[in-house]
């Protein structure tokens, strides 16, 4: 993945993650992490910085202005900024790739539930015996 795809990728996967609940503290703080590196490194451009904060709530729009902007501030040669990007990528796979449940039924099951906080009542009866047909 190029530089600046790599970036623009984990601001999307940051910015994503940042508005769920479920998303940990560590993906949140890595966003504002890299959001605060490409401020500073966009202090002298203001387009640059509007394009940044706007990202954040309509990617598709302002996603070629922000490829532009690290185009032009060298954000794509900054190795610490290439790390925290990295850095949110990675988090944001391992969120993806780690469900909350892992559950294996092997045998009949009659009822499940899966869930936080779930409060069910089941009742279960022995199936009806299937009768024999009379032959006429």
């Amino acid at each position: 993945m190029d530089p600046i795809t790599l970036i623009v990728s984990a601001l999307t996967a940051g910015a994503s993650a940042a508005l769920q609940e479920t998303a940990g503290t560590a993906i949140k703080d890595a966003y504002q992490g890299l959001a605060a590196l490409l401020r500073q490194k966009f202090k002298k451009d203001p387009k640059a910085t509007v394009a940044l904060d706007s990202h954040a709530e309509d990617p598709q729009t302002w996603q070629k202005s922000l490829e532009k902007s690290i185009r032009e501030t060298g954000a794509a040669e900054d190795q610490e900024i290439l790390l925290a990007a990295q850095k949110i990528l990675e988090l944001a796979q391992s969120q993806k790739s780690s469900p909350k449940y892992d559950v294996t039924i092997d045998g009949n099951v009659q009822g499940f539930v899966q869930g936080d906080n779930a409060a069910v009542t089941m009742n279960f009866n022995e199936p009806a015996k299937k009768q024999k047909k009379k032959k006429a």
